[in-house]
């Protein structure tokens, strides 16, 4: 069962980013991308996989609790699963950190709703942070930071 999780987690990863991919090249090659911006984004951190495929463990995203769905997005982001910010306002923003990766400051922050800052760049339509710090958000007050240089382990 257990190899079972791994490979529909390696196709998962192999299909976004063959998405991705063909995306990207499939725009068009004559407009320069534009500089990237500061950017603060709010929204809910999930793995693509889950997002994508709308299943969490062989269930629909419907009939599976919040605690199913936070375990879900940590064993993705383990894995190496790309990971995004369903923002209200940008829509699907896709988080990285560099060469280094998100994955290590992010797992504490697993289908929560956060505020990630960062340089955005937005190339045919894809639209990516290069993540420099990430916080829970907290309406009204400040949360303390939970990424970003020296940001926490994995737990």
């Amino acid at each position: 069962m257990k190899s079972g999780k791994v490979l529909g987690i390696a196709i998962g990863v192999v299909l976004g980013t063959t998405i991705l991919v063909s995306t990207l090249v499939a725009g068009p090659k004559h407009a320069p991308a534009p500089k990237p911006e500061d950017a603060k984004i709010v929204g809910q951190l999930v793995d693509l996989q889950t997002y994508m495929t709308e299943k969490c463990n062989g269930n629909d995203l419907a009939k599976c609790s919040d605690a199913e769905l936070t375990k879900c997005t940590l064993n993705g982001i383990r894995a190496g699963v790309p990971v995004a910010v369903l923002s209200d306002e940008d829509g699907v923003v896709i988080i990285g950190s560099g060469d280094k990766g998100p994955a290590r400051l992010l797992l504490p922050l697993a289908y929560k709703t956060v505020e990630v800052q960062g340089k955005l760049y937005d190339k045919d339509g894809v639209l990516y942070l290069d993540m420099t710090a990430a916080k829970v958000f907290k309406e009204g007050g400040e949360a303390a930071p939970q990424g970003g240089g020296n940001g926490p382990g994995e737990p």
